[in-house]
């Protein structure tokens, strides 16, 4: 019998993509991090089933339970934000 992915020729089917429909405009960097065995197969278990790639989940969990900081440019005349910085002897 033929695995699920598997046409009647013995080819792999492709898998269908799903895009986000809320994607931001915003620039996009990347970033490489090193995780676990098992958190690595959590995030691409948990993403495949909610229809998301693993870059829109880690940012989702980052938007939602990485809120304690922010930061912000104001801008100013100076260059620096409008920020006077100080220096302690």
């Amino acid at each position: 019998m033929a695995e699920p992915n598997e046409t009647q020729s013995g080819r792999t089917r492709k898998r269908l993509t799903v895009k986000a429909a809320n994607r931001h405009a915003t620039s996009k960097v990347k970033a490489t991090i090193h995780l676990s065995a098992e958190a690595s197969q959590r995030l691409s278990v948990h993403a495949a089933m909610t229809g998301q790639d693993r870059s829109e989940l880690v940012e989702s969990l980052i938007v939602q339970h990485l809120r304690r900081f922010v930061v912000s440019d104001r801008g100013g005349e100076n260059g620096n934000g409008g920020i006077v910085e100080s220096q302690i002897s």
